[in-house]
């Protein structure tokens, strides 16, 4: 999971982070903790991850950001993906049946790392920085859900990374849910692991967990 790190290398290196205070309050939730919101053992870096601002000291960043807010998202239809690879998947969400069209989310601010579009069956998840197409996800509808049925992605990541991102991208950004996000088992710190969590998700990656989160459960009392 490195790799994402190692290819978006001169990106991480134009942003800057501004923190509120040097003292953060995280937490590990251990399974059974009765106040734990999943059945999951999640550590909390919402202290970290909802009070530090992204900034960029390169104009043409900031340029492309601002520029990027205006789009439709359309340029990443035809997007070459032939060398991405592609992994099947059964992940399903509520939906009332409504055709899916256009944006179904958009960076509001530097600390929001994502844009979220959906054009003909797919939705497609852009870095809202640089616009750089990560995933491809195609879905279909029924009456009362949305399926994930495949994903592609970006060579340098894995598959279950792709699957694991995806659904924490769809909780998240497109539902608006609280919900865990994937993290390397090489991160240790919990310093280094909100870090981590910041420069990849933003300001919506409140939970952090080892573990694969496609099973998770939130709990009722959430």
């Amino acid at each position: 999971m490195f790799n994402w790190f190692k290819k978006n290398k001169r990106k991480a290196e134009s942003e800057f982070l501004k923190t509120n205070s040097q003292e953060y309050s995280f937490r590990w939730f251990e399974l059974g903790d009765s106040d734990n919101p999943f059945n999951k053992k999640v550590l909390d870096v919402s202290s970290y991850t909802r009070t530090t601002m992204a900034f960029t000291k390169e104009k043409a960043v900031a340029e492309k950001y601002n520029e990027l807010r205006t789009s439709l998202g359309k340029e990443l239809i035809e997007i070459d993906t032939s060398d991405f690879d592609k992994t099947s998947t059964n992940l399903q969400y509520p939906h009332n049946g409504d055709k899916l069209e256009g944006i179904a989310f958009k960076s509001d601010s530097m600390d929001c790392k994502w844009d979220i579009y959906a054009y003909d069956g797919y939705l497609l998840f852009s870095r809202s920085w640089d616009g750089q197409l990560v995933y491809k996800a195609k879905y279909g509808i029924s009456s009362d859900k949305l399926t994930i049925s495949e994903i592609l992605f970006d060579n340098y990541l894995s598959k279950d990374e792709a699957i694991n991102d995806v659904h924490f991208l769809i909780k998240t950004h497109a539902i608006g849910q609280a919900f865990p996000h994937l993290i390397p088992k090489e991160l240790k710190t919990e310093t280094e692991i909100a870090q981590w969590s910041f420069t990849k998700f933003g300001n919506r990656a409140y939970y952090a967990c080892y573990d694969d989160i496609t099973d998770t459960v939130v709990n009722s009392k959430e």
